[in-house]
């Protein structure tokens, strides 16, 4: 079959949708090694939730440290890792119709595993759970995967406003009332306050939880959206041919964006600082993804295989943040939930001890994932994600060389 048949019969399945121009056909792997970094970062933010580990006014290397993961990754980390799962989004979405699939029950089947896992990770296993959250936000981007680039970046900075309580405070009160009388949140809220006996609604835990995690959701709705803008606007194509550019940037970006949550942190009564809050932490998420790009933009470059290290534990990711938790609550105590929360052999450890316990199991699993992937094609829980999303049993073994390289460019 030509080319232009092919083209013709994708056409003819998918008439009303178009893969984005100008955009990556086949696997981004800095997006693997974001995705390892936000993962990384994900993990040093859940440390002290993971482990119940103490915090005493004494013990002031465990403080520094806490600040420092504070100031370097909180409030950063979970918008990094909402805007790569945006990119994931429209990635799936492109690679579906250029292969004259129909994208939407596809994505759908996607999100309804996503939501089995988060359901059963968020009730049974630890409370700190953002799968469930991700997968209510990717059945709401299905709502915006039509959208062209302009109206996603409007979405998106609509969005970010309505979600960025510190920004409002600098608003007009008329406009304040007005944001705040139509935002998703607010009618959210009024919806649920109509329904009769909410008491009874919000004293259930898994009514309450999954009220609580729709609210984060409609919150970081916004950081997906960028995400999308960012894939259709070919950020991933363009970028790396400009590596010095795209990594100064970055820096810039991130020195500031430290900066200005570094002065938040240290509780001062500056209005300006505590308006722009919201701005310096995503100042840092946008900032991450520039260097990264950046410095893995220069194939074969000694900044480039720094970065290596975290690509086989960001093709992992799903797994690798399951094993996170399922380790850590069953080896300390009061962590988990369900059946975890009676077991576990460690107690309440001082920060200063947990960060480097924390740091080592992480390089464990750079380590596994590096070598799993050297034998299969995906991760254990990647991979039951896949054969639920596509019906059908993907290969997971690799039989060779050929098929290793071929696994390297499949879609994300």
């Amino acid at each position: 079959m030509t080319q232009d048949n092919t083209a013709e019969d994708v056409s003819r399945k998918t008439p009303h949708l178009k893969a984005g121009s100008g955009t990556p056909a086949g696997r981004i792997n800095v997006l693997d090694q974001l995705r390892g970094v936000a993962l990384f970062a994900i993990f040093l933010c859940n440390l002290m939730h993971l482990t119940g580990a103490s915090l005493d006014e004494g013990d002031q290397v465990g403080n520094f440290l806490w600040k420092t993961i504070d100031v370097l990754f909180g409030n950063s980390s979970r918008p990094l890792f909402s805007f790569m799962f945006g990119i994931s989004m429209m990635l799936i979405f492109d690679a579906a119709v250029r292969k004259g699939r129909r994208p939407y029950p596809m994505l759908l089947r996607r999100m309804a595993l996503l939501l089995l896992f988060g359901a059963l990770h968020v009730f049974a296993i630890w409370d700190g759970d953002i799968l469930f959250m991700y997968a209510l936000d990717g059945f709401m981007l299905m709502l915006f995967l039509w959208m062209p680039k302009p109206l996603l970046l409007i979405a998106a900075c609509v969005l970010f406003l309505f979600s960025s309580y510190e920004l409002q405070t600098a608003m007009p009160p008329a406009l304040l009332n007005a944001m705040q009388t139509i935002s998703p949140t607010t009618l959210l809220y009024s919806g649920v306050s109509s329904l009769p006996d909410q008491d009874a609604l919000f004293s259930n835990p898994y009514f309450a939880t999954s009220f609580g995690e729709l609210v984060l959701a409609i919150e970081h709705l916004s950081f997906f959206l960028f995400g999308m803008y960012a894939y259709r606007s070919g950020l991933f194509v363009r970028l790396p041919r400009r590596p010095k550019l795209s990594a100064s940037a970055g820096a810039i970006l991130l020195l500031a964006g430290w900066f200005g949550k570094y002065l938040y942190d240290r509780g001062t009564d500056d209005v300006w600082l505590t308006t722009l809050h919201p701005v310096a932490c995503f100042a840092v998420t946008i900032g991450a993804v520039l260097l990264i790009v950046g410095l893995a933009g220069r194939e074969g470059s000694r900044s480039s295989r720094l970065l290596e290290p975290f690509r086989s534990v960001g093709r992992m990711a799903f797994t690798n943040y399951l094993m996170q938790s399922l380790v850590f609550v069953t080896l300390f105590k009061d962590s988990g939930e369900g059946f975890f929360a009676s077991i576990g052999v460690i107690g309440s450890l001082p920060m200063a001890a947990v960060v480097p316990i924390g740091i080592g199991f992480f390089v464990l699993q750079m380590i596994v994932s590096h070598y799993w992937l050297r034998r299969f094609l995906y991760g254990p829980f990647e991979w039951l994600w896949r054969a639920g999303t596509n019906l059908g049993w993907p290969p997971l073994r690799r039989k060779n060389n050929r098929a290793s390289n071929a696994g390297e460019t499949r879609s994300a």
